[in-house]
């Protein structure tokens, strides 16, 4: 009845946080939390750093990134020193032979030093240790592909692990599909889709029971007019520790569906003292392939963190572009990141430009703060990061 009686609360407070008036948002710009920059080491064939996460073993925090398989015989994780930024481990999956998934990689999760996931095109789920050994497989999608989209239809291959909670690993799924892939299509004109009526964006896989629960909540009213901008269905989300929920966030809408498991419990529209203006992106011709830029004018929700720390929920977003360039690598690029209460009252509000053709990125939370990608990377060797303070927000 108590923890009945918490929730409760907590979704009254929830309902109340757009209820706020600006002038009790402090507004900010975000060099007053910058008290440092931290680098990433980079060997030289690392051309990309991308799919990091934080990863806490015995008390000991490593930054983990994925280093392609495309260049090497096995996939890399690298697991980094936030002290230092230099590789502390790695472990290394092989992509053939009985070690490796066939059917090829969808997805990666680091779990910890000794443990890490992988999902291929299959829908199979590898276990492995550090030493890159597949100690599990899990197959529990085999009589459940017809029913994960909700019409019977077919399985959406375009999934990600998001989550790894206990024996439950969590997979956002994307319906984007590519319309016109049987002919020849000139760059500029590749086109995508997804579903209107898609309710499944969210599964979660038990591990030791084998059972499987789908979502079954729809998009953000209006939303469908991104139906056909493969950017708009890529979710993303924090998940609350102490609270036991999760935060579902869509790139081109205020709202954050607040998650009871896969259950939608509540719907959250945080205060900001900005008003988004979500625009579908743009198909364009770049060389021979088809890319998507954002409008101008056009906002975008890039991430949401939860600090368990220091109780606080962390979202960064694209305001909109300025200059008079048509090409968005040479406009300067606005954002605004919004510090939460566990409770989604508001902290703060700080402000920051790019003006390279480099946008914000890649991120990461550590016990030491918050970090952001610079600008501008002036050095092959490493990627250079922000260090933003966060406490003093500790309540």
């Amino acid at each position: 009845m108590k923890k009945l009686f918490l929730r409760l609360i907590f979704i009254g407070l929830i309902f109340s946080c757009d209820e706020k008036g600006s002038e009790e948002i402090y507004q900010g710009k975000l060099q007053e939390l910058i008290v440092g920059d931290f680098s990433l080491e980079k060997d030289s064939l690392t051309k990309y750093i991308f799919n990091i996460r934080v990863v806490e073993d015995n008390s000991q925090e490593y930054i983990s990134f994925t280093k392609p398989a495309n260049i090497r015989k096995e996939w890399v994780f690298a697991l980094i020193s936030t002290i230092s930024g230099k590789e502390a481990g790695r472990i290394e999956i092989p992509t053939e032979g009985p070690e490796s998934m066939r059917g090829g990689i969808h997805a990666n999760i680091v779990v910890s030093e000794n443990q890490v996931f992988q999902i291929n095109h299959l829908g199979e789920i590898g276990e492995y240790n550090g030493e890159g050994k597949k100690i599990a497989l899990y197959n529990f999608f085999s009589d459940y592909k017809a029913k994960l989209n909700g019409k019977g239809g077919e399985f959406p291959l375009n999934f990600e692990i998001t989550q790894f909670n206990p024996s439950i690993i969590q997979l956002g799924n994307n319906p984007s599909k590519f319309l016109n892939t049987k002919k020849p299509v000139a760059a500029g004109e590749m086109m995508t889709e997804f579903p209107l009526d898609f309710k499944n964006w969210i599964t979660h896989v038990d591990l030791e029971t084998g059972e499987v629960e789908n979502s079954d909540f729809s998009m953000p009213e209006g939303y469908e007019v991104f139906k056909n901008d493969n950017t708009a269905s890529v979710l993303f989300g924090a998940y609350d520790s102490k609270r036991d929920l999760y935060y579902l966030a869509w790139p081109y809408s205020d709202e954050v569906y607040v998650l009871n498991g896969v259950k939608m419990e509540s719907v959250v529209k945080p205060f900001s003292s900005v008003e988004f203006n979500y625009f579908p992106s743009e198909r364009k011709a770049m060389d021979l392939n088809t890319v998507l830029l954002q409008p101008k004018n056009a906002s975008k929700q890039l991430f949401l963190l939860y600090d368990e720390q220091r109780d606080l929920i962390i979202r960064c977003s694209k305001i909109e572009e300025s200059g008079a360039s048509e090409s968005t690598f040479e406009r300067t690029k606005h954002y605004v990141l919004s510090i939460n209460s566990g409770e989604w009252e508001s902290k703060g509000e700080y402000f920051f430009d790019f003006e390279t053709e480099i946008e914000v990125e890649n991120w990461f939370l550590t016990s030491e703060g918050l970090f952001i990608n610079k600008p501008e990377q002036e050095s092959e060797d490493e990627y250079e990061f922000y260090k933003i303070d966060l406490s003093g927000f500790e309540k």
